[in-house]
């Protein structure tokens, strides 16, 4: 019962921020629902009486675990987190918040709570957004890619020394795009069409992002894309993701066939 009602907590935290105009307008609101997918949350009740005006109501910590590579990024946005769990909190009569500390998740925590979304508009901004969450490892596998806004911001986390691998498709309208990867010291793979007339070729269309999340659909890094009607899912789920990095390894080392 306990873990249902820190289950939904979480979860309602997770609506909250996605579906509540207040929150909206927030510059690390994906990185937020990123972080909340991966967080606990302790109810811990207090000795002290709230005197809140409830006979025997204590006071109760909201302690808010996350996963210690998230723990930065937690801090930077406490106050934000604060007050969505305020927003969120419900007062019984035998509790009452007292306050929020961020704590460090314990290694190995069961039952992560996993996240899925999808839009159809205003792609590459998503594509982009997550590149920019990214703090260790971006991993992408896409037919098609000569979208220079996107490899900006690759090349910029490439500066920042992530781990960052690309497998394109050998099209023609890649020719420039691998030229300019290549030319910049990126770890590229550029698998060859196969078949009769060489129509057969690699055609997926996922990014990795820190392990931690997939974005996947039919959505091509090229601007053409940004005209067409297009899918990109968000998941936040590490069963789905490690399928995903087990297709990307077999086809960064050339299992393909």
């Amino acid at each position: 019962m306990i873990l249902m009602v820190r289950d939904a907590f979480i979860k309602t935290m997770i609506e909250v921020l996605k579906y509540d105009k207040k929150y909206r307008s927030i510059e690390t609101r994906d990185q937020l629902l990123r972080l909340l997918g991966r967080a606990r949350v302790n109810f811990v009740p207090q000795y002290e009486f709230a005197n809140h005006g409830r006979s025997y109501q204590h006071w109760e910590i909201i302690e808010l675990r996350v996963p210690v590579p998230l723990l930065e990024a937690a801090e930077e946005n406490k106050e934000i987190l604060e007050e969505l769990i305020e927003y969120v909190y419900e007062e019984s009569d035998d509790y009452a918040l007292h306050h929020v500390e961020i704590r460090p998740q314990v290694i190995d925590t069961p039952d992560e709570v996993t996240e899925h979304d999808v839009v159809f508009d205003a792609i590459q901004d998503e594509v982009v957004q997550g590149i920019r969450d990214a703090k260790f490892i971006i991993w992408a596998a896409v037919a098609w890619f000569s979208n220079e806004a996107i490899y900006q911001e690759l090349l910029a986390k490439k500066k920042q020394g992530l781990n960052i691998r690309i497998i394109v498709s050998q099209e023609d309208s890649n020719t420039n795009m691998i030229s300019k990867l290549r030319d910049n010291k990126f770890d590229i793979v550029v698998i060859p069409r196969w078949g009769s007339r060489g129509y057969n070729r690699m055609h997926d269309k996922f990014c990795i992002i820190d392990m931690d999340y997939v974005m996947h659909g039919s959505y091509n890094w090229t601007p053409t894309a940004n005209d067409n009607e297009e899918t990109l899912a968000t998941a936040l789920d590490h069963e789905l993701v490690a399928k995903f990095a087990k297709e990307f390894m077999e086809l960064y080392n050339g299992i393909y066939f």
